[in-house]
């Protein structure tokens, strides 16, 4: 806190810190002094304070593992980033950039990503986020022989697709009824997506409804990916299915 002063700390994992420690934490959050350990002398700082968990803070709460009176004291501003797999181009963006740090640390020249590349990058889930887009890029470098990351030096992801969870969205009362459908009819697609390894006849058949279903439901919902040879033009007006 003494180091932060004039500026910003962020406190990762703030679900498991200990009931001792956030009883320190929130006497500082009410009234910005603290002394350092072993001192008498009452310091006093200006700091922004971030925290971020990925526990259930409410279960957390209820299991008495967490201070209702902190969590309503750092409950300023609360702020729900989406998921990497709902950034869609962002995905690229940040592959680009992972490709570039990557192909100058280990001295190769790499050009980009073929489209094959990107079109799977953009067809997965990514239950790790970024962390696990980096570690993708970063084994791809090592791997490819050509000049442009081809989707064969990517991972096949069989072994990701299995970390993802099969229960339903998080109800946390800053979605709508149809958003929260939305985000699970689109992990649904993607996820039959990846089990056909992007074929659309297959995830159609799959999921019980047209390809031309599909396509207009993947295009609603901003799904990148999919491939059948011989596909026909994206579906007009009344090709949608009725809602």
């Amino acid at each position: 806190m003494e180091e932060a002063d004039g500026g910003t700390i962020f406190l990762d994992e703030i679900g498991d810190m200990s009931r001792s420690l956030q009883a320190k934490l929130l006497r500082f959050l009410e009234n910005g002094t603290f002394s350092r350990v072993g001192g008498n002398e009452e310091l006093r700082v200006n700091v922004r304070l971030i925290a971020a968990t990925n526990r259930n803070i409410v279960e957390a709460i209820q299991q008495n593992e967490f201070r209702e009176d902190l969590f309503h004291r750092l409950n300023v501003m609360q702020l729900t980033p989406p998921g990497l797999r709902a950034r869609g181009n962002d995905i690229i963006l940040l592959a680009e950039h992972f490709l570039r740090h990557f192909s100058t640390s280990m001295g190769r020249n790499l050009r980009g990503l073929s489209p094959a590349a990107k079109q799977k990058l953009l067809s997965h889930h990514w239950p790790g986020n970024v962390r696990e887009l980096r570690n993708a890029i970063e084994r791809a470098v090592i791997l490819e022989p050509t000049q442009e990351i081809q989707s064969q030096s990517l991972p096949d992801f069989r072994l990701e697709a299995q970390l993802r969870k099969g229960d339903l969205p998080v109800i946390n009362g800053t979605q709508t009824l149809d958003e929260l459908l939305s985000g699970y009819e689109k992990e649904l697609i993607q996820q039959a997506l990846q089990q056909n390894n992007d074929s659309l006849t297959r995830t159609a058949e799959q999921l019980k409804i047209t390809r031309h279903a599909l396509r207009y439901r993947m295009q609603r919902l901003s799904i990148h990916g999919g491939s059948d040879v011989g596909d026909e033009a994206p579906p007009s007006q009344a090709d949608k299915p009725v809602e």
